[in-house]
């Protein structure tokens, strides 16, 4: 075992369209870091967030995506021992960029570093699934799969560990933009309907089919066209940010390929495989905010394709 080791998990993208709760890409940049410090004493089992490099204090286990991931790979490896987990985040929470998700990442996988436990990334689908589904209030994996594995994966929501990862196009980016509201996935999903008709079924699912051969091809402008052509959940979600359509409009008359929200938003993805137009994009991102008053952050981002990693351990 090691005393103390470091992982970091990026941030995704997820939906992306037709693909609700079974496609997502991971993000290049933006990502949250966990550390977990093994101790002896069984009883001393603590989560806490450190901003700064000085610790801010603890908060329940049971209540933390990062500290359930990590102690369910603590069970799988049949650990009994102590932990404290600290944990660096980089993405805001209810951001629609997979906070929650990579917080659960993180933990797990730096949790088995340290254990030494023998396990595969694909092994620690279960217990990411159930850190991030106290947040979301279900069990799907369309963040927390691209943020452990990398690049865009497509699942069946009902049964992540059957799963296909697909790279992403070469020069394909996404222009993201993080309104400064929050959006709670699990109030997100109280919005959405709870059966749809035959004819909708059918159409969405001939999108999403035509989405994935667009990236198979490598067709950076179809796949950002058909990722706005969710007739079923995203109208729906779209409601609750005013600044909803005034981004999408701003996105798509500078030149990008599509716009959507990213998750349940509030964040929204631009799509663009050209590094000029997507700098304008990412302009008019900010000039609407601004306008709209709203303090946002904005990023252009390629697909990362290795997910989760080890920073460092001892």
């Amino acid at each position: 075992m090691r005393e103390r080791v470091t992982a970091w998990a990026p941030a995704s993208v997820s939906n992306l369209g037709p693909g609700f709760d079974a496609l997502g890409a991971a993000l290049s940049s933006w990502g949250d870091e966990v550390s977990v410090h093994l101790t002896p004493d069984s009883s001393d089992r603590t989560v806490g967030f450190d901003e700064t490099g000085v610790w801010q204090g603890t908060t329940a286990l049971q209540k933390n995506t990062a500290g359930v991931a990590a102690e369910e790979v603590a069970t799988i490896a049949g650990y009994e021992g102590g932990f404290s987990i600290s944990i660096k985040k980089g993405i805001h929470a209810g951001s629609g960029v997979g906070s929650s998700a990579a917080s659960a990442v993180a933990g797990a996988l730096a949790m088995s570093e340290a254990l030494q436990a023998g396990l595969e990334k694909q092994d620690l689908i279960p217990a990411v699934m159930k850190g991030e589904s106290i947040v979301s209030g279900a069990w799907h994996g369309d963040n927390v799969l691209p943020s452990l594995l990398g690049g865009f994966i497509l699942m069946r929501s009902d049964v992540p560990s059957d799963f296909v990862r697909i790279a992403a196009p070469p020069g394909m980016k996404f222009i993201i933009v993080l309104p400064q509201v929050e959006v709670f996935t699990k109030k997100a999903r109280d919005v959405l309907p709870e059966s749809v008709s035959l004819r909708e079924a059918v159409d969405h699912a001939a999108r999403l089919a035509m989405l994935i051969d667009a990236l198979h091809r490598g067709d950076v402008p179809r796949f950002g066209s058909l990722a706005m052509s969710d007739g079923i959940v995203e109208p729906r979600r779209a409601a609750v940010l005013e600044a909803y359509a005034p981004l999408k409009e701003a996105a798509l008359s500078s030149g990008a390929d599509g716009c959507g929200l990213s998750g349940s938003g509030p964040a929204l993805f631009a799509v663009s495989n050209s590094e000029e137009t997507s700098r304008t994009i990412q302009k008019a991102f900010e000039t609407v905010c601004e306008e709209q008053g709203l303090r946002c952050r904005t990023a252009i981002e390629t697909v990362d394709d290795v997910g989760a990693r080890i920073l460092n351990n001892d």
